[in-house]
């Protein structure tokens, strides 16, 4: 018979083992889940900037069919049926027939439209950012929409885009941003390559289509975010037309830095504002590490830096102010 010492010194080496066992178990969950954690960070950067890529190549088909960049807004106090860069080119994005589903000739909340805007998410969002979001739209049919009943109020959850375009840099009135740009503040609505209700040459970005922004990522509408904070309430407008984040809606507002303490609108007007993952409403804004991703009128993507310059930022934005940037002024990781 196996004497109790035996006994003993067998189930000493046993809990030992169990022990070491788990001493390994802990260390090898040290080392691998952070790894785990920051490859599935990855992907969700490397899909991100492939979507917008892919956007950015939709664009310069549209470009190449029509002669022009498509229009930013449509319906901009014309009478027209409302809707943004997003219905323009999908047809473009390579879709196939799912891509010509929808009407130019009508509403994008209309209910001829419906279907298709409520479920066309993927393609205008980035895997980083919150899931499960809506746009709320309510609105009657524009006069010029082909839908004869003006009366009824359409109600659609659009799916939204994590990307949008300039209509204005809100440079500020107080600091350097007021030197550099005197009375036009605003930069007004005209000096970005996107246009309104209409299509605009590539011939009028002056500065170079590498060196001027097409589209930013401004991700997590209709939630309003500062840093990386959900504020309550929802998003800009409300659930009128021109709510701000629905991929087929009017796509775009105006640029601009914000309080690098609040998060908030406007900046100080000086080096100290912050351009990037500060503010979802007006900055460059995405749920990764170290900056955003943006969308050049020449097709490419590049990971903007948290440090970027807010006159580099207005710069960037405006098509023809004769400044050129150096990569090294806007390039992140």
């Amino acid at each position: 018979m196996e004497s109790n010492l035996g006994i003993t010194m067998t189930a000493t080496i046993r809990r030992i083992e169990i022990l070491v066992l788990g001493v390994c178990i802990l260390a090898f969950a040290v080392v691998t889940i952070p790894a785990i954690l920051r490859a599935g960070d990855d992907a969700k950067d490397l899909g991100c900037r492939h979507r917008l890529r892919a956007i950015g190549e939709a664009f310069l088909r549209y470009e190449t069919a029509t002669g022009g960049l498509p229009p930013r807004r449509t319906g901009f106090n014309d009478g027209n049926p409302y809707g943004g860069w997003g219905c323009q080119i999908l047809p473009y994005l390579g879709l196939g027939p799912d891509g010509d589903r929808y009407d130019l000739g009508y509403d994008f909340f209309d209910p001829k439209n419906r279907e298709v805007v409520e479920a066309w998410a993927p393609a205008f969002v980035c895997p980083a950012s919150p899931p499960g979001r809506v746009i709320q739209i309510q609105s009657q049919a524009t006069t010029k929409s082909l839908n004869g009943d003006k009366d009824t109020v359409h109600s659609c959850k659009a799916a939204p885009t994590d990307f949008i375009a300039s209509n204005g840099y809100l440079a500020g009135g107080v600091g350097f941003m007021a030197t550099a740009f005197g009375r036009d503040s605003g930069i007004g609505n005209q000096r970005q390559p996107l246009a309104d209700n209409a299509r605009s040459p590539t011939a009028a970005i002056t500065d170079g289509l590498s060196r001027t922004l097409l589209l930013i990522e401004q991700a997590g509408r209709p939630s309003v975010w500062r840093h990386r904070t959900e504020r309550p309430g929802d998003g800009q407008f409300g659930i009128s037309p021109n709510a701000r984040g629905a991929w087929a809606g009017w796509g775009s507002i105006a640029f601009g830095p914000a309080n690098a303490e609040t998060g908030d609108t406007p900046g100080k007007g000086d080096g100290t504002d912050c351009t990037v993952n500060c503010n979802n409403w007006h900055g460059i804004y995405g749920f990764h590490e170290g900056g955003a991703h943006v969308l050049f009128c020449d097709g490419s993507v590049r990971f903007i830096g948290l440090d970027l310059d807010p006159l580099t930022f207005a710069y960037l934005t405006i098509r023809n102010d004769g400044h050129l940037i150096c990569e090294d002024a806007f390039r992140g990781k």
